[in-house]
């Protein structure tokens, strides 16, 4: 064997027991294929998660098992990862000193679940300020229900938040109210200064009514993907090869410090 051959065989050997984020994106285009069905082009979303990755490059220094779970999970939630639509976005974390990926899924992310099981003419949250005019109650005539009209001028701190979706074939929407406390020392992680909670917090607050909300929605198949949506984000998802399901685990992410990019 040549000097030459040799060189060639030695890193065709290192490509296969260390092979490039996009030769395994590529390996995998047949599974992502079986749980996208007929949803979305595997190849595209491939593309997409790859683009994503590229953009975050602290991403690829994490234990690629959550890499990948994050990126099944998005598969069988049949959610692009990044891009325009801010559905499903990965974020590089250390979980118990180790560099993670903990999958995010946006506001619109949950509404296009919600939407895809077909059981509802519309699906919302909307933030509510000390100067608008709400009010919450319950009588023997309208049920539980809620009155808001949103102030036309200076709307005051934000104070709390409905979320609501409407079943098809009825005229009541089923809905949440949640107080801006509750939403705060419940639902906002730790680290919550260097996530999207302090750059944008009302859109944290809707996510947060439609992940509340689905737990009282109607249980079908139809709606296990927003059931699963709700479960893992913001958890460790993942992936073990030669195991079918994703390996959720919500222990470690209390104490999970968010990692920017220099």
């Amino acid at each position: 064997m040549t000097d030459l051959t040799e060189k060639i065989a030695t890193k065709a050997v290192a490509v296969k027991k260390d092979p490039k984020i996009a030769d395994l994106m590529k390996s995998y285009e047949p599974q992502f294929a079986r749980s996208l069905g007929k949803s979305m082009d595997a190849a595209k979303f491939g593309q997409d998660a790859l683009t994503a990755i590229k953009q975050t490059p602290k991403l690829l220094e994490a234990d690629q098992r959550s890499l990948f779970g994050a990126i099944f999970l998005a598969a069988q939630l049949k959610l692009p990862v990044g891009g325009p639509l801010a559905q499903f976005h990965l974020t590089p974390r250390k979980v118990a000193g180790e560099m993670t990926v903990v999958p995010i899924i946006g506001y619109n992310g949950y509404i296009q679940l919600a939407m895809n099981t077909g059981l509802y003419s519309k699906v919302g949250a909307f933030t509510v300020h000390a100067n608008d005019h709400f009010r919450t109650g319950a009588n023997s005539e309208r049920g539980e229900f809620y009155d808001y009209e949103r102030a036309t001028g200076d709307r005051g701190e934000l104070t709390g938040v409905i979320g609501y979706a409407k079943v098809k074939g009825f005229d009541e929407s089923s809905f949440v109210y949640l107080d801006a406390a509750t939403v705060r020392e419940r639902h906002r992680p730790k680290f919550w200064d260097k996530t999207p909670w302090a750059s944008d917090e009302g859109e944290m607050f809707r996510k947060t009514a439609i992940r509340v909300l689905q737990k009282y929605l109607p249980k079908s198949i139809e709606a296990a993907p927003l059931a699963l949506a709700a479960q893992a984000d913001q958890a460790t998802v993942r992936r073990v090869d030669g195991v079918d399901d994703l390996q959720i685990d919500h222990e470690d992410i209390a104490i999970a410090e968010v990692i920017e990019d220099d």
